[in-house]
């Protein structure tokens, strides 16, 4: 048999390490795919490949824990780490960043939740991560630092109500059962060793995640709101937004527009979204426009 060169016996050790389900199956697999045996390989007595093994599979569960240090702490370390390795067993690492690996671990969490006697409270775990998960993409995604910002948002209207929204790149946002802003908070300012808030009761949330000169932040809709910013994904005339959004909630569609002037400055100098083609504000409407006819 020739000898295997270097790339060989590089792909043949990260199969076998790297295999969801453990050595055994990834050196079942290595041999499988690359035609060499562990003997053929590791020529010393007593192979220790295991510990590589074990190593890998540990560096991910620490990427994991990073990633939703909150969720961790509401599960417990031990009940975390089973569906953690659970999941990256499932959903083994593709990507070139551990920033991807635990991407799907809310919806992994939401097909086989914990279990629970409460069926309410069974899914607060996989929202719990969905949060959490959100609040790292609203600080990694594109956002609008640099961008100019109103001098004073809270003392004028949109010049029109045909001016285009756009939902910032690093806005994402969330429909919960539970009011997890307050609980994250609360966990995130306990010591590290401390036990976890109690789970709150279930309350239907809306929430807007956003970034603001490089500081991650958390915003409770109204229904309108939530509705107006999905529409705001799709850049959209803040007029269709507020059309959506009313359609939406069962609202006044010229309610809704009047409230959505007074409020996108405010949206806007949280950075939840930027108002095209200039992405400037401009405050200068007379609240007559209230009326918006035509909506």
């Amino acid at each position: 048999m020739s000898t295997p060169s270097l790339s060989e016996l590089q792909a043949w050790f990260l199969t076998a390490i790297m295999t969801p389900g453990g050595v055994g199956r990834g050196l079942a697999l290595a041999r499988a795919r690359h035609g060499l045996a562990e003997h053929e390989v590791l020529h010393a007595a007593g192979s220790r490949l295991h510990i590589h093994a074990d190593g890998y599979l540990q560096r991910l569960l620490e990427c994991m824990r990073a990633d939703y240090p909150q969720l961790c702490r509401h599960m417990g370390r031990e009940l975390f780490d089973f569906f953690a390795q659970a999941y990256v067993w499932r959903h083994p690492s593709r990507s070139s960043t551990l920033y991807d690996l635990g991407a799907g671990f809310a919806g992994f969490l939401a097909d086989s939740p914990p279990g629970q006697e409460d069926a309410q409270l069974a899914v607060f775990p996989a929202q719990l991560a969905q949060l959490e998960r959100a609040l790292a993409e609203a600080g990694r995604a594109p956002g609008l630092e640099g961008v100019e910002a109103p001098a004073d948002p809270g003392l004028g209207l949109l010049s029109a109500a045909d001016t285009a929204v756009c939902l910032a790149p690093c806005t994402r946002l969330l429909q919960l059962s539970f009011p997890l802003q307050a609980y994250w908070r609360e966990a995130a300012a306990l010591p590290a060793d401390a036990a976890p808030p109690p789970t709150p009761a279930a309350a239907p949330t809306l929430l807007a995640i956003g970034r603001l000169d490089y500081r991650v932040g958390m915003h409770v809709l109204a229904p309108w709101q939530f509705h107006f910013l999905q529409a705001a994904a799709s850049r959209a005339p803040a007029r269709r937004c507020a059309l959506d959004a009313a359609r939406a909630c069962g609202l006044p569609a010229a309610q809704v527009l009047a409230d959505a002037l007074l409020w996108l400055p405010l949206a806007a100098s949280a950075a939840l979204v930027s108002l095209a083609p200039d992405q400037k504000w401009k405050l200068a409407v007379t609240l007559a426009q209230r009326g918006a006819p035509g909506v």
